[in-house]
């Protein structure tokens, strides 16, 4: 997976806490964040879909058809990112995420993980639109359509396997 343009952590590093969400610092921080979570999605979803043997190809095929949407989210992030002058490789990201991912032993467990993690950042986008529909309406309107998308991605999980967050 080729992390250009974002700065990782360190081994045994965590990644900055991010700024007050009130400053400009504080909202690249989270987009950056955002955006890092959808580029390791694009590499996790390809990944799994030649990997994972042991679940049916349907669900596989489904993870490959989901690489498009994750590309469309990066590209909208990172493009909202650029207008308002947020470098990506400000400060450093974790790897965490693809760590995580490039743990998991079966394909249920990689289905389940990453929905997990989806679905968490599906909860933080919701909170991140909310919190800038008055302030930043473009942004705001970004994460409402990533949010949205998310909602099937998750739902893999619960078609597959029975999961619900």
């Amino acid at each position: 997976m080729n992390h250009e343009p974002f700065i990782l952590c360190g081994p045994g590093q965590r990644q900055p806490k991010p700024r007050p969400i009130h400053t400009p610092g504080g909202l690249a921080d989270r987009m950056r964040t955002a955006a890092f979570a959808e580029k390791q999605a694009i590499f996790a979803f390809g990944w799994a879909a030649s990997k994972f043997q042991d679940v049916p190809q349907a669900l596989r095929d489904d993870w490959a058809r989901l690489i498009p949407e994750e590309e469309k989210h990066y590209r909208l992030i990172v493009g909202r990112m650029e207008e308002l002058g947020f470098s990506l490789d400000e400060r450093p990201v974790s790897l965490g995420l693809w760590k995580s991912l490039e743990a998991c032993e079966t394909g249920q467990e990689f289905c389940l993980r990453i929905a997990g993690a989806e679905e968490r950042g599906r909860q933080a986008g919701l909170l991140l639109a909310e919190y800038l529909s008055e302030k930043d309406p473009d942004t705001a309107r970004i994460f409402e359509e990533i949010v949205t998308d998310e909602v099937a991605h998750v739902k893999l999980a619960d078609t597959y396997f029975g999961w619900t967050p």
